[in-house]
Formats: C-alpha cells, sequence, structure tokens
C-alpha cells in the first residue's frame, strides 16, 4: 500500500496494535507523525528509510522498550518527541541525527541514558527533560575519553528532576552557545556553580519550585549577556534576593528584566502577622 501524498499522520488509541511496521518507501513525503495511546505497541520502524520526516511524536506507548531509531533513516528528522513510555529504555545508540534541532524526552521512568554529542547531533539546540528519574544527567557518559565535537544547544530545560543535586559538569560544554537555562520543580538542587558566568550567551535564566536552592552564583553580577532572570517557589532565594530590600538584590539589580515571585508560605506568614 502506497500513499506518496500523505504528510502527516496520526495513529491513536489502537490499543491491539503490537507493531506499526512502517515502510519509508510507502510514505515518501510523510512528514509528522503521531502515534498516541496505542499502550501495547512493541514497534514502530523496521530499518526502511523516512526521507522527507520531520516531526515525530511518541506518547503513551507503555510497552516499548527501544525506539530502535537510527539517524541515517531519519536524515530530515527535526523535532522528537517521547512522552510517558515508562518502559522505554534507550531512544538512540551510537548513530548521527544530522537534523535534529528539538528533543524532548518527557516523564520516561526506565530511560538512564541519553548519549548525546556535537558529533552525531550537530543541529541540537533544544534540549528540555522531564520527569525521567533514572536517567544519569551526565548525558553522555563514557564518551568523555575521546575527543568530540561540543553540542550547541540554545535552550535547555530541566524539570522535575528529583536526582538533579547540581548541574552536570557537561554543561560547561555549551558554554558558548547556551541562551536559555530553564530549572524547574528540581526539589534537590542545592547549588548554581560559578562556572556559569562563563556562559558568554545566557540570556535568560528561570528558576522555579526549587526548595533547596539557596544563592545564586557569588559572580552573577558578572553576568553581562543575562536580560532575563525569574525566580518562583524559592524561599531562600525570596529572602536573599528581594527586589530592592534583599541582600544580594544590588547583585541582579543591573538585569533588565527580573521577576521573583514571593513563595506562598511567606506570603501567608506575613498575613498572619
Amino acid at each position: 500500500m502506497n500513499f506518496p501524498a500523505l504528510k502527516s499522520l496520526h495513529v491513536r488509541e489502537c490499543q491491539k496494535l503490537k507493531c506499526l511496521s512502517l515502510d519509508g518507501k510507502d510514505f515518501p513525503q510523510l512528514g509528522s507523525l503521531f502515534v498516541d495511546q496505542c499502550h501495547n505497541l512493541e514497534s514502530i520502524f523496521g530499518g526502511v528509510k523516512f526521507p522527507a520526516l520531520k516531526a515525530l511524536y511518541v506518547s503513551e506507548g507503555q510497552s516499548l522498550k527501544s525506539l530502535s531509531l537510527d539517524g541515517i533513516n531519519f536524515p530530515q528528522l527535526e523535532t522528537l518527541v517521547v512522552n510517558q513510555c515508562h518502559n522505554l529504555e534507550s531512544i538512540f545508540g551510537d548513530v548521527k541525527f544530522p537534523a535534529l534541532k528539538a528533543l524532548y524526552v518527557l516523564d520516561c521512568q526506565s530511560v538512564k541514558s541519553l548519549p548525546m554529542d556535537g558529533k552525531n547531533f550537530p543541529q541540537l539546540e533544544t534540549l528540555f527533560v522531564s520527569e525521567c528519574g533514572n536517567l544519569d544527567l551526565e548525558l553522555w557518559k563514557g564518551n568523555h575519553e575521546e575527543q568530540r565535537p561540543q553540542l550547541k544547544l540554545k535552550l535547555l530545560t530541566f524539570s522535575s528532576l528529583s536526582q538533579l543535586v547540581a548541574l552536570p559538569k557537561w554543561l560547561q560544554e555549551v558554554a558558548n552557545s547556551l541562551q536559555c537555562l530553564r530549572i524547574i520543580n528540581c526539589q534537590n538542587i542545592e547549588t548554581l556553580p560559578n562556572w556559569l558566568k562563563t556562559m558568554t550567551d545566557l540570556k535568560t535564566l528561570d528558576i522555579r519550585y526549587c526548595p533547596k536552592l539557596v544563592s545564586l552564583p557569588n559572580d552573577i553580577h558578572h553576568f553581562t549577556a543575562l536580560e532575563s532572570l525569574t525566580i518562583e517557589g524559592c524561599a531562600e532565594l525570596w529572602k536573599k534576593y528581594e527586589p530592592h530590600v534583599g541582600e544580594f538584590w544590588a547583585k541582579i539589580s543591573h538585569i533588565k528584566d527580573v521577576v521573583i515571585i514571593e513563595p506562598e508560605e511567606l506570603l501567608e506568614e506575613s498575613e498572619e502577622e
């Protein structure tokens, strides 16, 4: 069966489907593929090239253990979203994705690593990782001994990662490209490293609901490129950097857009008084 003009395909709530068995030769113009709530699906691709596929969304594939993605088979893939695939252990191996620009890995509890570097992901700009409790945050652990091109990330979000106590050291390798760093609902992160100041292009820093975070980097007043700072749900940071009156407000007062929202518990305490 051939669909020469089909550009978008949605496969949703097919509970008896175990193998999708798509063949790229039958879908030469397929640009977007959405696979959602197919809980018994075990495999999607069989090693056949999809020359036009630019966006792949896989959600709630509870029986998937591997996507078996090979960058050679997806030469135009720009966006990959993997969501709520709780048994998924592997997304890709040591293969190159020449066009991938955005990767979202959301609520995938069995994923342990995301081996990536600038050689295999030369165009990757956006990385969003959320609710992956077993993920080793040293994303390409094991490749450190080999000199490889560095990633060129521009936007990085860590969200709901209880294992995040400190930012992984590999972030230093994107110091010349990262423009936006978002740390959301990471309950155990305690510090931000002073080497963040080496991120010469960092324009946006967004920190929300990180209750154990007690301070910003000492040299934050040297973050000359930083234009936007948002702090929400961080009681200790509020106390120290409260606009105009906090002990360390002077260190961030040079930033163009500063939004610091008083935590509800502190607001309630002040109202009671």
